[in-house]
């Protein structure tokens, strides 16, 4: 049957840059499952249940390595690099906790060829980090390298497991289909040819078995997606594949309308625009890893976050076009354990460059920037970074600008720490007055200082720079505020 295709501009491209999709034959159902969601033979158990519910009939499932098992993989290399050989008490532990899952899952008369795979990985991995222990050299191409077998396992178990409980599938290495740069740790995904080797070489198999997080670079390296990555490795299969939805299963009910750990009156968010997905996940809503959201917004792909151990709430709905809502403010983010820095000083004022060679300086030191405001008078400007950067772009910054603080005409470099970011974030307020003015006002009168704002152009979004210890109060405060109606009872004046 001849393949007919569809057209569109990849998001955050040039917008000359069209990438063609195969529309399948048939509707297509990708799902990623989370940590949590493969942590143990009960939780593979269950998702087994939810998969034999769907009557989809073709679907392609992305997992993530078994919970806690990429943080155990960081430490391994850690500890062969420090020539600690209690590095072998981790791997043994690593591989009696797949071995216990396997033991659970399959019958014990077809464990023999399941097993004897996984000891093969774990002799491999073994190898690689006797090879860090003796050699002393741990780059970051052998810590992705590293990093990656837990995809690799858990797959591989999913896999066995569902072939044991009525799920005939097709298990697929997704080095072989995500092509990457050479940035190992947070490889940036070459999107034209990693769909069509996705187009083009994945199997047609009604049920595909896919490891997430994992990628491979142009000359063959293993590269790994970021720490989340999983997530966007399931919107990459979507959009080459042009599946009508994309599932993302964890262990929470969607997206909320704050952290709940921060506030106990958080709820899950029933639809969400893809914008205002973007912005809550990018500040702090852990539940959807950032990069995720932009190959479906170019696919018009709708995004499902669901909870595998509460599989009947509906979770959150991220799409193009949410149902209307009468809230105005969609969810309040926080980000924690930033630094705060500011250049400062006459010199800076009409004299072009300055926010360039800033923005340079901590470029080059792949420092990545989460806030930026000037002042109007040109004669500031604050960024947010990670707090554990901000030596570092003080550093950068104060070597860029050497002379112009010698000659006095900038301050030295301001760095300010704990700070947190809080986000307000919904397509309510746009042109919608008086939204910031209340949030301010709210935080002015408990006595909470802000050390900074900002507001997007497009209004979606105004994010204050607070000192750690107020972060928590403030959230609290402005989650109460939109999202918690007092009833008209108790809001009467006491006589």
């Amino acid at each position: 049957m001849a393949k007919s295709y569809l057209a569109f501009s990849a998001y955050g491209q040039n917008p000359s840059y069209y990438l063609s999709f195969p529309l399948t034959p048939e509707p297509m159902l990708v799902l990623k499952f989370g940590g949590t969601s493969v942590a143990n033979a009960d939780a593979i158990r269950q998702l087994i249940s939810i998969l034999l519910e769907k009557k989809q009939p073709r679907m392609l499932v992305v997992v993530s390595a078994m919970s806690k098992v990429t943080d155990t993989l960081i430490s391994l290399y850690q500890k062969a690099a420090a020539h600690d050989v209690t590095y072998l008490d981790l791997l043994t532990q690593l591989e009696t906790k797949h071995m216990e899952a396997i033991e659970q899952l399959v019958p014990m008369s077809q464990q023999i060829d399941i097993k004897g795979r996984i000891k093969m990985i774990f002799r491999e991995l073994e190898d690689v980090c006797r090879g860090v222990y003796l050699l002393d050299e741990l780059s970051d191409g052998t810590k992705a390298r590293v990093m990656a077998y837990g995809e690799r396992l858990s797959s591989e178990i999913v896999s066995v497991a569902f072939q044991h409980h009525q799920l005939p599938n097709t298990l697929v290495d997704s080095r072989d289909y995500i092509q990457t740069d050479n940035n190992y740790l947070n490889a940036k995904v070459n999107l034209k040819a990693t769909y069509a080797l996705m187009q083009e070489n994945l199997p047609q198999a009604n049920l595909i078995v896919a490891p997430g997080f994992i990628s491979r670079s142009a000359d063959g390296k293993t590269t790994v997606l970021g720490r989340g990555g999983s997530d966007y490795t399931a919107s990459l299969y979507a959009a080459a594949l042009q599946a009508d939805l994309l599932e993302i299963w964890s262990d929470v009910d969607g997206m909320y309308t704050t952290d709940p750990r921060k506030a106990a009156a958080a709820y899950s968010i029933e639809e969400l625009s893809y914008e205002e997905a973007m912005e809550l996940a990018y500040f702090g809503a852990k539940v959807l890893y950032p990069p995720t959201i932009a190959p479906l917004v170019a696919a018009k792909i709708p995004l499902v976050l669901k909870n595998t151990f509460n599989p009947g709430h509906k979770g959150t709905l991220i799409s193009a076009n949410p149902a209307p809502s009468p809230q105005n403010v969609k969810g309040i983010s926080c980000i924690d354990h930033i630094a705060v820095l500011t250049v400062s000083g006459s010199g800076m004022v009409g004299v072009p460059g300055v926010a360039m060679r800033l923005f340079k300086a901590v470029a080059v030191e792949c420092i990545n920037i989460y806030f930026i405001t000037q002042s109007s008078s040109e004669q500031s400007i604050t960024i947010g970074l990670a707090e554990v950067d901000g030596e570092k772009a003080v550093q950068a910054i104060s070597q860029e600008f050497a002379e112009d603080i010698n000659q006095q005409l900038l301050n030295p470099v301001s760095l300010e720490t704990p700070m947190s970011i809080v986000a307000i974030v919904g397509n309510g307020m746009i042109q919608q007055p008086g939204i910031a003015g209340k949030a301010f006002s709210l935080l002015g009168d408990h006595r909470i200082n802000i050390r900074a704002i900002a507001q997007g152009a497009t209004e979606r979004i105004i994010s204050v720079v607070l000192n750690t210890n107020d972060a928590h109060r403030a959230v609290n405060l402005l989650h109460d505020h939109f999202f918690v109606t007092v009833p008209e009872s108790s809001a009467a004046p006491v006589a």
